[in-house]
């Protein structure tokens, strides 16, 4: 199989969490002060992050009325601007970096926003049917080693040569804001599970039935990470919801494919070593804030 080389990050979403302020500025564009003082949007660091993991393609799947504002993000800095610079290396690289990433960026435009699924199946026929890392276009990720969170995951998925999404522990109290998973402890490998069960945004009395994981304590749960290492076939699987009208309140789910996909063939989860962070709700936005600015102990290389 080969290596994943392309990532999908979908835009799209109104970032209804975020209102007002979202009237304003999109949510991928909130700024984050990063522990080298830099002041970036949040989609910066999260293309960075894939590019840290040796991913070489992005594909940003954004609404129409967005495309004008990205491409004027990711371009050369101006000359008007390079003046004004003048001779301050450290904001010279700062103005110069969205520009130097440009090269690596495809827009993908999604006329109506119609789930997350429904996002990551307008960018088949760019990723070409080979195999590719799925990021969740508002998630932050800190890792607590030196391969960061995404690089993880994609050597994960170069041993296992399987689909393989990133998870993270989460007590009962919070899973209704994520996608949940049970799965069977692989021996091999600490931290690692071949899936049976996905399910988006459980109750407790069902997370307690049908999410249970071996090993692991009263109330705490395996949730999505943010970071999805995908075979091409999820697109099979997200076509055929598709065609079957398979939506959830009229949106197509990426977990629903997912669950679909794991009923099919094997399917792991791997606990990523690290945090992440939601910065379209205003708790995980004020969290990212205060974990990328300050002294954590955990450094995102």
């Amino acid at each position: 199989m080969k290596p994943i080389r392309k990532a999908v990050i979908p835009l799209a979403g109104h970032g209804l969490r975020m209102l007002p302020a979202t009237l304003a500025v999109r949510k991928a564009l909130f700024p984050i002060v990063d522990a080298r003082g830099r002041v970036c949007p949040v989609l910066h660091l999260i293309v960075e992050e894939a590019v840290n993991a040796g991913i070489e393609e992005i594909g940003l799947v954004i609404a129409p009325e967005d495309e004008a504002m990205v491409r004027a993000y990711f371009s050369r800095m101006s000359g008007p601007l390079k003046s004004a610079v003048g001779h301050r290396a450290d904001l010279l690289a700062a103005a110069e970096s969205p520009g130097e990433l440009s090269d690596k960026v495809t827009l993908i435009l999604q006329d109506r926003p119609l789930g997350f699924g429904d996002a990551v199946l307008r960018a088949k026929s760019w990723v070409g049917g080979d195999p590719v890392l799925v990021m969740l276009g508002d998630h932050l990720y800190l890792s607590g080693e030196d391969r960061c969170c995404a690089r993880q995951l994609l050597d994960a998925f170069a041993e296992l040569q399987a689909p393989v999404s990133g998870v993270t522990r989460k007590s009962v109290d919070g899973i209704h804001h994520f996608g949940t998973v049970s799965g069977r402890p692989v021996s091999r490998w600490n931290g690692l599970y071949e899936l049976d069960t996905v399910v988006e945004k459980p109750d407790p009395g069902l997370a307690r039935e049908r999410l249970r994981v071996e090993g692991m304590p009263a109330d705490t749960y395996l949730c999505w990470f943010g970071l999805h290492a995908m075979t091409s076939d999820i697109f099979e699987c997200l076509a055929r919801m598709e065609r079957d009208g398979a939506t959830d309140g009229g949106e197509l789910q990426l977990t629903g494919a997912q669950a679909m996909l794991s009923a099919q063939r094997a399917y792991f989860a791997l606990e990523v070593n690290g945090d992440h962070f939601d910065t379209g709700s205003p708790e995980g936005y004020v969290e990212a804030v205060a974990a990328f600015a300050g002294p954590t102990g955990i450094t995102n290389k």
